[in-house]
């Protein structure tokens, strides 16, 4: 739903954790001796992280002489939309989606005030005069401790008076320049960390190739441009449903026109080749429905669902129905905000989706007798039986992948189906018996901590499950740290111990930041539905250990199995009006 957008870029300050004493109180400080030392600053690296953040937020900075943030690049590992780094310049406004494999350039200026924000922070020339004025108006004491030993950080504890607040600021007495600050809460009698904000490489050069990320991408990144052409439909006089579904329908028109360059504009500007590699083999023929919209109130305020439905027409002739659900919204183009852009709900998968000749059949299929059936035809791997269960094309990776982790399961049991709002199809309650299966997992010592840790899951055949990335080195631990020690197979069982056991902590050892939060995503919507997170994660036996040369890694042997309880996620709003697979497993 938020494929192409601009939003998140500043709400994403709230997730640092940075606090300030009060309106008029900085969040920084600095003696006055420090305001000399701190006029020559011109870049700056600052990290920011709270006490259950698995990784860092963070930003460099280049500053002109008055003190003015120039050029601002940062990196944020958990968002909405998943790990981003993003660059700022006057010119434009860069966004890597790494977790989504989208990149967008725009312009904004959101970024430019927040960078300002927290550079502001690091300027004791900026900070020092309102501190003491908050002091000397009873709004904060202030307690300095100034070590004898030159070596030792000098400590100022600032108390809010009149808030349960309290920072703790550490100033290098060799430099004269913050090194950190510290939240903390004081209710209840005790201080409690909310953030922390570490300063970095004062003045130590950046280079300028930071400040683009384009030569950065990998390939299969998907392109949008909101800086050389408009993005989406106008609005003009039409009312905000009105202006929904014309968009939803400009879409769609721009594919049976077979003008991909407009599909990708409606689309927040992804570009024309993009558009059309997913689409063009779609032969959209005639729009069968675009409205009316519908106010999505868990949303944005202004976001709207479009039911809509299109005939394609094959190559052989015969036609179907291809049900999508566009989910459009204004604004995201900031120089163009009374412009409508489709954000998701538009997969060219689902168009693959066909009408069964015994369709009347699986229409009649309550939600738990369509999740029986399933797992049913995945126990006696009848891949075709499977197949009218599955929401696109049963081709692919994917597809192959799932029958090989669900043939010959054991269906044990089935519960009431329940709905959850604002989901629009049914949670089926299952507990299967899955046949052992194999799965490699990648380890390799190739990083800067020189420690073995993990980079993916591959299948049988070492076809890549899911790749993590790591976009921020591991952590260099002591060479007498357990972590530090532990062959390839060792990490494997570290890490599927720390996913069984909930230990993000451990987890984080082993793994990039972005699997750490996904591991806490998933467990904490489980725990919302009152489920046991322990009885989704199968059993993995940890094998030996094979050097591969040409990846310069190692792969562990694995075997999955075991018994697994969850929820199989189906739903039918769709132009067969059956029930087929949508998550659970």
């Amino acid at each position: 739903m938020t494929r192409w957008t601009a939003a998140g870029l500043t709400t994403a300050a709230l997730a640092a954790g940075i606090l300030v004493l009060d309106k008029a109180t900085p969040s920084a400080f600095g003696l006055d001796q420090v305001i000399a030392a701190a006029k020559g600053v011109r870049t700056l690296h600052i990290k920011t992280q709270g006490p259950k953040d698995s990784a860092p937020n963070e930003f460099w900075f280049v500053c002109d002489q008055s003190g003015h943030v120039a050029k601002a690049r940062y990196y944020l590992p958990v968002t909405e939309d998943g790990a981003k780094l993003i660059t700022w310049t006057p010119e434009r406004t860069e966004v890597w989606f790494k977790t989504k494999h989208g990149f967008l350039t725009l312009q904004t200026t959101n970024v430019e005030a927040w960078m300002q924000s927290l550079l502001d922070q690091s300027q004791p020339q900026l900070v020092t005069a309102k501190l003491k004025e908050a002091q000397a108006t009873g709004k904060v004491e202030m307690d300095i401790q100034q070590p004898a030993d030159q070596a030792q950080p000098v400590k100022i504890v600032v108390v809010n008076k009149t808030k349960p607040l309290k920072q703790v600021y550490w100033i290098d007495q060799k430099s004269d320049l913050i090194t950190s600050i510290e939240n903390y809460g004081t209710g209840g009698g005790a201080d409690v960390l909310q953030s922390k904000m570490e300063f970095l490489d004062y003045n130590v050069p950046i280079d300028d190739k930071m400040f683009s990320l384009r030569d950065q991408l990998p390939p299969d990144v998907r392109i949008a441009d909101q800086v050389t052409q408009v993005s989406g439909v106008a609005q003009g006089n039409l009312t905000d449903p009105e202006a929904a579904a014309q968009t939803a329908r400009a879409f769609f028109q721009a594919l049976i026109d077979k003008d991909y360059k407009k599909a990708g504009l409606v689309m927040g500007g992804e570009l024309e080749q993009f558009t059309q590699k997913e689409y063009g083999q779609i032969n959209v023929t005639a729009i069968v429905l675009a409205g009316p919209a519908v106010l999505q109130t868990n949303w944005e305020k202004r976001g709207y669902m479009v039911p809509c439905k299109v005939e394609i027409t094959h190559a052989d002739g015969q036609k179907s129905i291809w049900a999508s659900t566009p989910y459009v919204r204004p604004g995201d183009n900031e120089q163009h905000p009374d412009y409508w852009n489709i954000t998701g709900g538009v997969s060219a998968g689902q168009a693959e989706f066909k009408i069964l000749p015994d369709n009347k059949k699986y229409e009649q299929l309550t939600p738990k007798q369509a999740a029986e059936t399933f797992f049913k035809a995945c126990s006696a791997a009848d891949w075709d039986e499977m197949a009218k269960f599955w929401p696109e094309a049963p081709t692919g990776e994917k597809f192959d992948r799932m029958k090989e982790y669900l043939g010959g399961l054991e269906l044990i049991s089935l519960g009431e189906p329940y709905q959850k709002s604002p989901y629009p199809g049914w949670y089926v309650p299952y507990e299967i018996k899955l046949r052992p299966a194999e799965i490699n997992v990648r380890v390799s010592n190739t990083n800067a901590a020189k420690r073995f840790v993990i980079y993916g899951l591959y299948d049988s055949k070492l076809k890549p499950m899911e790749k993590l990335d790591w976009n921020n080195p591991p952590e260099t631990l002591p060479k007498d740290d357990a972590y530090a020690r532990m062959s390839p197979a060792e990490v494997a069982r570290a890490y599927f111990d720390a996913m069984t056991e909930s230990n993000w902590e451990a987890m984080g050892k082993l793994a990039p930041a972005s699997d750490v939060e996904q591991g806490k995503q998933e467990y904490a919507e489980m725990k919302k539905a009152g489920m046991d997170p322990r009885n989704a994660i199968p059993t993995v036996e940890v094998g030996e250990a094979v050097w591969s040369k040409e990846e310069s890694a190692y792969f562990v042997k694995c075997r999955m199995g075991g018994v697994k309880k969850f929820n199989l996620a189906v739903r039918n709003d769709n132009a067969g009006n059956r029930y087929v697979f949508d998550g659970g497993l």
